[in-house]
């Protein structure tokens, strides 16, 4: 589960390491963590060097992998992330993504679905 505050790695391959969770996009309370599948608003802390995305971008990004699942824990926060139109903005993700998520051009991208 992904609260206000918290690191986030990034998986594709756009640019960004590692984010931080600004507002959880999720329908009613606006205090709920946010759970695998969900839609969030990152804050890019960390890039790779030569990379369009630059430090302090605002981003959305969907959840694929979180710490706190019921049966199968990861041991990352991780997000894909998204577009103006809702499409990844990279073309590969990095490592196995969870099977809850409801995004079709996520999966198709992901080499693992678990």
């Amino acid at each position: 589960m992904i609260g206000l505050l918290s690191k986030v790695y990034i998986i594709d391959n756009c640019g960004g390491i590692i984010g931080r969770c600004i507002k959880v996009l999720k329908p009613g309370n606006s205090q709920t963590p946010a759970t695998i599948g969900d839609t969030i608003v990152i804050s890019v802390i960390k890039t790779a060097s030569g990379s369009k995305i630059q430090k302090g971008d605002v981003h959305r990004a969907i959840v694929v992998r979180s710490k706190h699942r019921k049966y199968c824990s990861w041991s990352e926060n991780s997000v894909v992330l998204l577009g103006t139109n809702g499409s990844p903005l990279g073309t590969r993700i990095k490592g196995p993504v969870s099977s809850k998520i409801k995004n079709i051009k996520v999966k198709s991208l992901a080499k693992l679905i678990f």
